[in-house]
Order: C-alpha cells, then structure tokens, then sequence
C-alpha cells in the first residue's frame, strides 16, 4: 500500500497483511513490486518502506510454505523468486533515498528487504532474524549480499548458522540503523529523517550506490578508475552545475535526475 506522508514529498510504501505481520504472498510481493515502481513521483525525496504494527514481516507466509510441501516447490515458488528481485533491484534503484522503519520483527525475507534500504530506523521492540537455515533454505531477496556488506562475512554466516535475534541495541551498535525510536514511532521517524535531508542528485546517488556495492571487492586501483569514471561522467550533467550553483548561491539545489 502506498500513501504520502505529511507534506507529500515523503512516500511510505507498507508491506501489505498486517492482520498476518505482514507474511509475504505472491499477492502482496507482487502488489510491493508495483508500489516501489511507482513510489517515486515529482517532488518525492524519499520513500519509508514499512511493515505492521506489530511486525515488520514475519517472513513467508505459512500457507505458501503448506502448499510447497505438498505439491511441486519449484511451481509454489518459483513465482516468488521471479519477483522479489524486481522488489529489491527497485529499491536499489530508487532515484530518492529509502528508508526501513522496523517495527517488531523482520524475519527471513523481511530482514532481506530490510537490508535493502539505504537506511533503517528501529523501534525498541525492533529485530532482524534470518530464519533462513532454520528450515532448511539459504537466503533470497539479496540476504547474502547485504548482509556480508553490511556486517563482513564471518559475522553474517555467524548469524545465519545460530539464527541470531539482533535486538534493535545491537543493531545500533552494529551502525544499521540510524536510530532508535519508542515503539510506534519508527515510520513518523523516518518520514522526518527524510524531510529532514537536503536533496539528493538523483544520478550522483545511483553512482554512490554502485560505488560502494564493489568496493569491497575490487583491487584499489580498480576502485579509483570507477570513482574517477563516475565523477567525470557527473561533471557533465545538469544536475551537478545545479548542485554546485546552488552551494555558491547558498540556496536549496533543484535537481532534475539529468
């Protein structure tokens, strides 16, 4: 489901089935896919991906997993597969910033989506929980891309192999989130977050974002030829003399993604 926030330049786009802590269905992913395609409208700068009240996600749904057993897994499921990477490629892509606002748990896919996010605000009640191994699968929706990333491959595997509940402190501690919130406070808190932010250059995002997704896997030498590359190929779009007019001129820059 996709509404405005206070103001309309924030847009927060919830996960649907709260009445089931938002476990995903091929329904509500595909319905998610949609609302990420089209979060992004003129004078948007930047999107909350929430859950529930009382769940961020609680993974997939038990009913999905029922019907997998009991018939053909590759036919319950591959659908899935085929679009949850739409779901995560498009919040990578996002031309605005995207913020998580975690309430309660995030198992399994939801830590996924999670991760996915530029950033993420907890309520106290908060955690991510892999979920993955303990019923006998390896993680989907980008878990082992995000996750090494974000907190090295020994810890990542780490969790995965204990199932670790990582409470919101830890989280904190671990820099995933930005901040801790009171319990019902986290979307209201990444909204403002949000606002909060000057505005971001649609192009030099999606290249600090590709930056930093090799750059922990690239010699040195390869890393600086991509950032000088990315930066020479900015200084040739509009939004950069608009970046830098509107410093000099001490004014709010308007960008136009060009």
């Amino acid at each position: 489901m996709r509404e405005e926030a206070a103001g309309g330049d924030v847009v927060v786009v919830r996960l649907g089935r709260p009445e089931a802590m938002c476990a995903v269905t091929l329904d509500s992913l595909t319905e998610l896919a949609d609302d990420i395609a089209r979060a992004v409208q003129p004078g948007v700068r930047g999107v909350v991906l929430a859950g529930g009240d009382r769940a961020f996600c609680a993974g997939a749904d038990l009913g999905l997993l029922d019907t997998a057993l009991a018939g053909d897994a590759r036919k319950a499921l591959d659908p899935i597969m085929d679009v949850l990477p739409a779901i995560v490629v498009g919040l990578r892509d996002l031309p605005v910033p995207s913020v998580a606002a975690l309430e309660g748990p995030a198992v399994g896919v939801g830590m996924s989506l999670a991760l996915a996010t530029d950033l993420r605000i907890a309520g106290r009640s908060a955690s991510l929980i892999p979920g993955y191994l303990r019923v006998g699968g390896s993680p989907d929706g980008g878990f082992s891309t995000f996750a090494a990333r974000s907190m090295g491959s020994a810890r990542a595997l780490s969790t995965l192999i204990r199932n670790r509940r990582l409470r919101a402190d830890e989280l904190a501690d671990l820099g995933l989130v930005e901040e801790v919130v009171d319990d019902g406070g986290a979307v209201d808190a990444a909204v403002d977050l949000l606002a909060g932010l000057a505005p971001v250059a649609p192009l030099a995002l999606e290249h600090s974002r590709r930056l930093l997704e090799t750059a922990w896997a690239l010699p040195l030498e390869d890393q600086l030829d991509r950032e000088r590359a990315a930066i020479t190929e900015l200084w040739d779009s509009a939004d950069y003399r608009e970046g830098v007019a509107a410093f000099l001129e001490k004014r709010p820059p308007r960008y136009t993604g060009t």
